[in-house]
């Protein structure tokens, strides 16, 4: 069994409520040890959610509090080399990962997908396997890149809550940036056959229309702060 536990749910928004206070994070926890996947600027404290590692998608501050400023932490940090170089500061113990690339931390086997999501700051997501279970987490993102791959097989999707019919997806110079729909998500995982589609980092709009959508889309789960999960 693996343990979901959701410390934070909200985007890089003013916005907040009692349900989503902390920026999007989340842990997995299999066989005692606890995996973190980003730590953003609104975060809960290391000390009191301890995590064996840290794994990062991309360093806007929401996701990567290194960016903006310095903390001291002995837990690894894993992330791509773009994700490093990106901000002013660096974690303490970090490693180096690469798009494509498999890697074990325990009892998890991860592979790091790129994802659309900023021009500047490059961002992947995170495909999960352990328990024999596969986990997708992609927080930010406007695609995915080789998306029919990526999401093959997969048993839980956990992704963009940005917006619901908002266009946050913009272009410049030919290039994509922003948030695809909550809508175009779903299509996507009924397309791969993805039964469990879950939310976090929402946005302005999904936090005030949550509610709404949730009544009329029984099947979809919106995470929130401290939602716990045993899949």
């Amino acid at each position: 069994m693996i343990k979901l536990f959701f410390t934070g749910t909200k985007g890089e928004i003013e916005e907040q409520n009692k349900k989503h206070h902390y920026h999007s994070s989340l842990i997995l926890e299999h066989r005692g040890f606890r995996l973190l996947i980003d730590y953003g600027e609104i975060q809960r404290d290391l000390n009191k959610i301890k995590p064996n590692a840290i794994l990062i998608t991309h360093a806007h501050p929401d996701h990567y509090v290194w960016t903006k400023k310095q903390i001291q932490t002995k837990i690894p940090v894993y992330l791509t080399k773009e994700t490093l170089n990106y901000g002013k500061f660096k974690p303490e113990n970090w490693k180096i990962i690469s798009s494509g690339k498999k890697f074990r931390l325990e009892s998890f086997t991860i592979l790091p997908y790129n994802v659309i999501h900023s021009i500047k700051c490059q961002t992947v997501g995170f495909k999960i396997f352990a328990d024999k279970k596969i986990i997708v987490y992609n927080p930010d993102l406007v695609d995915i890149v080789n998306k029919n791959k990526i999401l093959k097989n997969v048993d839980y999707y956990i992704g963009d809550g940005a917006s619901i019919r908002a266009n946050l997806v913009r272009k410049k110079e030919g290039k994509l940036f922003g948030h695809a729909r909550i809508s175009t998500q779903i299509n996507w995982c009924k397309k791969a056959g993805i039964d469990t589609i879950i939310f976090t980092h929402l946005g302005k709009e999904t936090i005030k229309k949550e509610n709404e959508f949730r009544k009329k889309n029984p099947g979809i789960i919106f995470a929130h702060d401290g939602l716990r999960m045993d899949i």
